[in-house]
Parts: structure tokens; sequence; C-alpha cells
């Protein structure tokens, strides 16, 4: 009986053995079986439309070198994420959709190209006007496409020129933009702009989706604020505060700068947001209520301010300023009748039987919403030198 049972274990184990392979083998047929230096990485997608045609550019790791029909531009110093030549090189795709695009970029390129590794995909102000349905829809259905990588627009300006614009600085792009995503990280909690949240963003039809906007200049890159997609099409540019104010309804805000009027600058180092939504009699309230802590990091006012009535006054002055802050895309919701904040999601999930008699009319209601702000926050410690 012994004997048998380590014979049939033995039979076992030779069958995973030879199993194996083929399961891992056989996971898709889309998987490119090619060597890496076989393979030009796309590092930088951008996505463009005019004159009825779409044109992606492409940011690779060089190591292939594109034919004739791309941009033929080249970097030579910095790092390239793969590279072993340590060069950027751009090629250009075009076509009547972004898909036919990517395919006249892969058969230009003398290797074969794989989105695997693209890190960041740029929309400029022409597609994102054409609409992100139009823009994204090839990305949605490539399953090698990296779900955390991030989407931004290109304010007025094309991607394929915001990349010229970077080549010409000598920036290594790729790397700048990575750079500017760990900075990001350092401001917010985390980054809503993934291919995974915006291609779900696009899935409802209630809510605007937003996508950080970028701006470049000779030292690099930065986030100035938010695009406004009403129906996936781009509709405005919100400016830096208002972007601001996003964030903390989003709950997403990290640390944040607060300039007081009296000379005294404060820095925020941690919040939270909470959202509560009541309909009641066809009239909808949404309290808002934000905890945080800050810390004193400048005093340019010879008036001493560590004592308990000047910091219950900074106290209450940091409150108005954060307020004045979440005011404004509230503000810009009612004003427009765009619901920039996600609110139907909100008030569907807090108030379902309710929603159903509102949701067909959900834009007439945007304007009619009333806002109620609780604020509860505390100045930390400050460690100085010297008297206080």
């Amino acid at each position: 009986m012994k004997r048998r049972l380590l014979k049939t274990r033995k039979y076992a184990c030779l069958f995973l053995l030879s199993f194996l392979p083929l399961v891992l083998s056989g996971c898709t047929h889309d998987i490119s079986r090619r060597e890496i230096d076989e393979l030009d990485l796309v590092l930088v997608l951008g996505i463009d439309y005019s004159n009825g045609e779409y044109t992606l550019t492409a940011i690779t790791n060089g190591s292939g070198g594109s034919s004739g029909g791309g941009s033929g531009q080249q970097k030579g110093s910095g790092s390239s994420g793969g590279s072993s030549s340590g060069t950027e090189q751009v090629a250009e795709g075009k076509g009547k959709t972004a898909y036919e695009a990517l395919q006249d970029l892969m058969q230009k390129d003398k290797k074969a190209i794989t989105l695997a590794q693209t890190g960041s995909f740029l929309i400029g102000e022409g597609a994102a006007k054409q609409g992100l349905d139009q823009s994204l829809d090839f990305l949605s259905r490539d399953e090698t496409i990296k779900m955390e990588a991030l989407i931004y627009t290109i304010k007025e300006m094309t991607a394929a020129d915001f990349i010229k614009t970077g080549m010409e600085n000598k920036q290594t792009i790729h790397t700048d933009l990575d750079a500017m995503k760990q900075k990001q990280q350092e401001l917010l909690t985390r980054n809503d702009n993934t291919v995974v949240n915006i291609l779900n963003d696009m899935r409802q039809s209630y809510s605007c989706v937003l996508i950080p906007y970028l701006i470049a200049d000779k030292s690099g890159y930065l986030i100035e604020g938010y695009t406004v997609f009403d129906k996936l099409k781009q509709k405005d540019y919100l400016d830096h505060e208002t972007s601001d104010g996003v964030s903390f309804f989003r709950n997403i805000m990290r640390t944040y700068p607060i300039y007081l009027q009296d000379q005294v600058s404060l820095w925020v180092s941690f919040t939270n947001t909470n959202l509560k939504a009541k309909v009641k009699d066809n009239q909808i309230t949404v309290t808002v209520k934000v905890s945080f802590d800050s810390m004193v990091k400048e005093v340019l006012t010879k008036d001493n301010i560590f004592n308990l009535t000047e910091m219950n006054r900074l106290t209450e002055a940091q409150n108005s300023y954060i307020q004045a802050i979440l005011e404004k895309p509230a503000n810009y919701s009612i004003k427009n009748d765009l619901d920039i904040l996600n609110l139907a999601r909100l008030i569907e999930n807090q108030n379902y039987s309710q929603w159903k008699d509102i949701r067909d009319n959900w834009t007439d209601e945007i304007s009619k919403i009333k806002y109620e702000y609780k604020l509860q926050s505390r100045i930390s410690k400050s460690f100085i030198l010297g008297q206080e």
C-alpha cells in the first residue's frame, strides 16, 4: 500500500512538472515572445487630434531606432528607463482613429513596439475636445497596459509640441514626469489620474471627469490644476485654488500651505474630509466636515503669537482660509451646473431611494445644492531657535 502511494505521488509530480510550463506559456496569445533587446519600449505616449486625424507621438527607450516614418528626434544624455544606449527617441503614427494611429506607429518602427512599460499618457487639447472615449478606448482593450500609469492633459497645446519642447530643452521627459509624480505624492495621498481610475470615471454619466493638466517650462513640468470633461469632452480648465478645493473634497490632500494676512504662514500636515449628503423636501444639502493639523512655518511680526489667545485666533483664521478654498469648487459647480465633485455617486450611495427620483433631472439639481462647512483644526507645537 505504501509503495503504491509513493508511486502515485511520483506520477503526480511528473505530471505537474510537465504541465506547469504549458500553463505559464499559454496565459495569453497577445504577449510578445521576444527578448527585451528586440523591443522598443514606449515610455511616454502623446495623443493628438486635428483635421480629422489622430497623431500618436511616442517616446521610446531608443534601443531599436525608429524608421524614417518617425520624427527621428533623439536625446543623447540622461537615463532612458531601460535603454542600453542612453537615448530617447521620438516616433510618430497617424490614422483616422487613435488605434489606427498606433498601428501606423508600430509599422514604421524597426522593432516591435510595446505599451507595457508606458508610464504617462498625454492628451493634447484637440484630442481632449474630441472626447476621452475616442482617445482612450484602445487603451481600455489592451491587456498589457499598466493600470497605474498616469493620464494627463496638455493645456492649450498639442502633446507633440509638449514633447518637442521638452526635447529642445534637453529634458529626459519620462524621467522628469516620474519625478513630478513622486513630488505630487508628497502633496496628495494618492494619484486619481491613473488609467484604471480614469477609465472607471468614464463609465458614469452624471459627474464630470477630472484629469490634471500639465504646463511645461525650461525648469520642468507643473500640474497647475484639473481639466473638466463634461460628457467626456473637454469643457474647461480649473485654476489652481479651485483644483485644490477639489482635492480637499476628494480627501486626497496630504499637505497644504496657508498664508495669512497677519504675516504668519502655516503648513497643513494632516487632513481628513468627510462628506454627508441629505435629501429632504427636494432639497439637497451636502455637509463638508474637514479636520486638519498645521504647523507654524513663518512669523514676520514681532508680536508674540505663541499664547493661548493668539493661537485660538490663528486657528479660526486657518479654518476660514481652508473653507474659502472649499467654497471655490462648490461655487464653480453651482454656477456652471457641472458636478465636478462627484456628488451624484455620493447622493446615490447615501440616499438611494431619493436619488431615483432626481437622477433624471440631475443637471438642474446641481445649482440648487446647499453646502454646510464644519472645520476643526489645531496648530501643533513649532520648534524654533531662540525665544518664543
